[in-house]
This record gives structure tokens, sequence and C-alpha cells, in this order.
């Protein structure tokens, strides 16, 4: 059996390989007959090396289980030879590209073998390939009601109970980019009550004063147009002497100056390679996928706009006429609003 789970909430995918490892491992040896081959090993990886990987004989003729993280990574950007006969100018059969050997190795293992593939994404012909052949998974990152949802099944499976305000506030607070962080409270929290109903007050005590924000947490809650995160997220920082007022809108400059790039870019018609290439960023990836996605969705006239407004903030700053913290805190919300649409007529930073 061949699994394929593959997007950018690689926590999810990997919980859906534990799924996997639980139903196969009948008797507890599994842990003998399971190969793991990521890093430097996938890079290296050839066909013939997957198929003697996924052929060779388990201990006892038990379940065999091969886990392959990057093949699909390794393959973005590969292309199968045509179905129709093509032959060479000798009148040979043209040799198989190496994209059609990796999936003539899938598409035939032995009963005894599971195959699991994790990546963050999957190549059109790779999937063409094994369709209806392949248990394929995709897994998104969750937003909104979706992620509550999602939240709300976890502590429901680990026998606990959440005052509806209290998982509320917890999912304000990690977003689905975080599924694992998110997971770790509630296990934590519901560990902490002891049985009883996890409240507001619990999630605020455990977990508000315990959260290490990264900038990504707060540019993507500004660029996503959510503007009670963004706001808490950055007094949060803000409170922290690591993260200054400049430190943080010289992050925001920057990251709205790339996503003006990637709309360029788009406009001209650049590819996704050659895109990522200009930004540095490895194709396939997922702050490469993240950086387009964000560009392709943000009205450019609205882009314009919020870097506008960043630049007369930083210089209002700069100057002496504006409060770095004030201002920034201002920004930010101008910033969010700005995102969910033409609502707010000035912006923090204009005099």
């Amino acid at each position: 059996m061949l699994y394929v789970f593959y997007g950018p909430d690689q926590f999810r995918a990997r919980d859906e390989l534990q799924k996997v490892r639980r139903e196969l491992d009948k008797d507890g040896n599994l842990a003998h007959n399971t190969v793991r081959i990521e890093g430097t090993d996938v890079r290296s990886l050839t066909p013939a090396g997957l198929r003697a990987a996924c052929h060779t004989a388990s201990f006892f003729a038990e379940d065999r289980l091969v886990i392959v993280e990057g093949l699909l990574a390794k393959l973005s950007g590969a292309r199968r030879r045509s179905t129709s006969t093509r032959r060479s100018r000798s009148g040979e059969e043209a040799a198989a590209s190496e994209l059609d050997q990796y999936l003539d190795v899938l598409n035939n293992l032995p009963e005894t073998t599971t195959v699991v593939l994790l990546d963050e994404a999957a190549p059109k012909a790779f999937l063409d390939g094994i369709d209806g052949k392949a248990r394929v998974k995709q897994f998104e990152v969750f937003k909104g009601d979706q992620l509550r949802g999602w939240a709300a099944e976890r502590v429901r499976a680990q026998g606990g109970t959440f005052a509806a305000g209290a998982l509320d506030r917890l999912v304000s607070l990690i977003d689905g980019k975080h599924a694992g962080e998110l997971a770790s409270e509630i296990d934590k929290l519901i560990t902490y009550a002891n049985g009883r109903t996890v409240e507001m007050r619990d999630v605020d005590d455990m977990v508000s004063g315990a959260i290490a924000y990264e900038t990504w947490d707060l540019t993507d809650a500004v660029i996503d147009g959510r503007t009670d995160r963004a706001l808490g997220v950055v007094k949060k920082m803000m409170a922290e002497k690591d993260y200054p007022p400049i430190r943080l809108s010289t992050t925001l400059i920057w990251q709205y100056r790339r996503l003006m790039l990637v709309q360029g870019m788009l406009r001209e018609g650049l590819s996704t390679p050659q895109i990522g290439g200009n930004l540095g960023l490895a194709p396939g990836s997922f702050p490469l996928r993240k950086a387009i996605e964000q560009a392709s969705r943000y009205p450019a006239a609205r882009l314009e706009q919020a870097y506008r407004w960043l630049l007369e903030n930083d210089v209002a700053v700069k100057t002496g006429v504006m409060d770095a913290d004030a201002s920034l805190e201002m920004l930010v919300v101008s910033l969010a609003e700005l995102a969910r649409g033409p609502r707010r007529p000035a912006a923090a930073g204009r005099r």
C-alpha cells in the first residue's frame, strides 16, 4: 500500500503517519521492519535504491514500513514519458524517465510493504502517475472554523472538555500554521485541569504568557487581515526586549516589499522556479508558495497603499514626529484592516 501525505501542515500529516503505524504494528515488531529515508539519503536515493528498500524481506514475513520524506520535492518539475510508443533513432524504445522509474517501483509494491511519502507539495505529474493506486491526503493549513473544529476534535480525542470561550481564546492565540503547538497546549491544559472543564483563566494563565512569537506570526496576521490577532501579537512582541518597535516595522517593510516584487514578477510571467531563484527561495518550498499565494490575492492598489503607509510611518518615527510604540500598534491595525478591504480612509503614520 502507498500513502502520500502532503501539504504545508506537516504536523497533521505526521499525525496521520502515526495512525498508519498503529494499524500496521499488530504485534509490536514494526520498529524492526521500519525504514526511514530522509535528508541527504533522499537526495542520493535512486529508483533502484527505493526498490531495494521496498522489496527487502521483513523479519518473519511481517509488514514492512518505508517512510520517505522529501522525495516529492526532489521530483518537482520532473516529467513522464508519453504513454504512446516513442522510439529513438535506432528504433529502440526510449528509456523511461526517472519519474517513471520511481512510479514503477511505487505502483508495484510487495503486499507486505507499506510506503508513506511525506512532503509539503506534490508534483501533478507524480499524482497523475499514482492515480487510483495510492491513498492521497492533502493537509492544508486550517483557518477559522476549520481550525476550531480540529481543535475541538483534539479535545474530545484526549478525553477533555473546554469551555467554549476558553477554546476560542486558545485558537486565537495559536493559528493553523502551528498546529503542533496548538495540539501540545491542548494536551497540557487537559492534564492541568485534571478532569474538570478548562476555563478561560486556565488558557490565560498557562498559555498566553508562554507563547514565543516569531516575526512571521505578525506579518502573516497583518497580511491576512486578522486585526485582533495582529494587534495581540505585536503587543506581546513589543513587551519582549528582543523585539523593539523599529525592528518589527522594518520587518513589515521588508515583507511588503517582497510581496510587491513577487507581484511584479507574476505580471511579467515569470515561472515559480524563476521567482524562487530571484528571491533566493528553493522551488517548492513553503516560504515561496506562501509569498506567491499572498501576492496573488492581495490587490495591487492596496499593496502599494500599504507600502506607502509603512514608509511614511518609518519617516515619522525616525524624525521624532511619532512615538515608535504607539505608531506601530496603529499601523498594524491599519494594515490589517486594509488587507480586509478599503475600510479605513487614513493610516497610522500619516500627518
